[in-house]
């Protein structure tokens, strides 16, 4: 292969899919955590060149090697050198370790916000490396027999809530979104929907400056347009909360007979603590590369929408036979590999595709 073809990194990145449609977004947070990485690097460079693709865990593609880690996400690299000029093509990432080798590998000093091991993403990493785990302890718990979980959540929001409060940016760490804010954010969904499913339980609107950080991250394509629907993210949970989940009040029911609901918008009472100027310095959203991943239903993008994924699958929970592709902005019905279990497309660079995906980095988190 010529030097001038490597100099573009092609890669496909593998997520799990819906555990309720089996084809869109699954819930997992650490996928859509490296699909958010993804959609930045995609927007910010030139050389990146990707596409994602969404997977049944228990019916991964066959084309994935014998020795495949069993985990998601995964990276499978077609062409392209690292920043060492080392050819990386053919190569497959997908233990966490692996991962982060191959984003810092193509990720340009511009973009250092993006790399995890950054001196400021480590310092916020430290203020939420708890908070999901804490969460998933309260989760599956009955706060009626025991509220110590729900006490314990609520500190570790106020912690969060005191790091922003401290911060000059827009996000965790840079007025753009960082890898910490792409580790953190799934997660604050997740308990933001599925708190409220199962426990009733809200963010406290005192913690107002938690609550100017989801506004201004739903204006953020990159988080919007990779986000599962709230039934997604509810199912995930369905095996470890004692309770039933309700939604408005009502039982939950059937997920796979719902429409799929997307929360993104903040109560403006929830930001009275704040002076005016605090809540209306939201950035301008930012748009995907070309433009923003339309939004997917059993393989067919609704434009104009964010790229939904009927689903909530757990952490472990993939992709079948079939693997869909999402390629920034638009969809192909085109399988991505042939002759093998395609993966469902969602987004590369663009446009989503039937069986393709969208393309641009990510990595497993081994604490979820």
């Amino acid at each position: 292969m010529a030097e001038d073809d490597l100099s573009m990194k092609k890669f496909d990145l593998y997520i799990k899919a819906s555990a309720i449609d089996k084809e869109t977004k699954g819930s997992c947070p650490i996928c859509q955590q490296f699909f958010m990485i993804t959609c930045l690097l995609g927007e910010s460079q030139d050389d990146i060149d990707f596409k994602v693709f969404t997977v049944q865990a228990e019916c991964p593609p066959k084309y994935f090697a014998d020795g495949w880690s069993k985990k998601y996400p995964v990276v499978m690299v077609n062409s392209g050198r690292n920043k060492k000029s080392v050819d990386i093509s053919g190569l497959m990432y997908d233990t966490f370790e692996e991962l982060e080798e191959f984003f810092d590998g193509i990720i340009n000093d511009d973009n250092k916000v993006l790399k995890r091991n950054n001196t400021p993403n480590q310092t916020a990493m430290k203020v939420v490396q708890n908070l999901y785990k804490y969460f998933n302890h309260y989760i599956a718990s009955d706060p009626e027999k025991n509220p110590g979980p729900e006490k314990t959540l609520k500190a570790e929001l106020k912690k969060l809530n005191e790091y922003l409060e401290s911060q000059d940016f827009l996000f965790m760490v840079d007025n753009v979104l960082s890898f910490a804010d792409c580790h953190l954010l799934p997660r604050l969904q997740h308990i933001r929907v599925a708190g409220k499913a199962y426990h009733n339980f809200e963010i406290p609107k005192e913690l107002s400056y938690i609550w100017r950080y989801l506004k201004r991250a739903y204006a953020q394509d990159a988080f919007k347009s990779t986000m599962p629907s709230d039934q997604d993210i509810i199912f995930h949970y369905q095996k470890k909360a004692p309770k039933q989940p309700r939604i408005n009040g009502k039982p939950m029911g059937n997920p796979t007979l719902a429409q799929f609901t997307y929360t993104n918008d903040v109560p403006d009472e929830n930001l009275l603590a704040l002076d005016s100027e605090d809540v209306d310095d939201l950035p301008p959203p930012q748009p995907l590369e070309k433009s923003a991943p339309p939004s997917q239903t059993n393989g067919e993008p609704e434009d104009g929408a964010a790229p939904s994924t009927h689903g909530a699958g757990d952490d472990e929970s993939q992709a079948d036979d079939e693997s869909r592709t999402l390629i920034h902005g638009s969809v192909d019905d085109d399988s991505a590999k042939p002759d093998e279990n395609p993966a469902s497309p969602m987004q590369t660079n663009g446009a989503v595709e039937d069986s393709a995906s969208v393309g641009s980095g990510s990595t497993n988190d081994p604490a979820d």
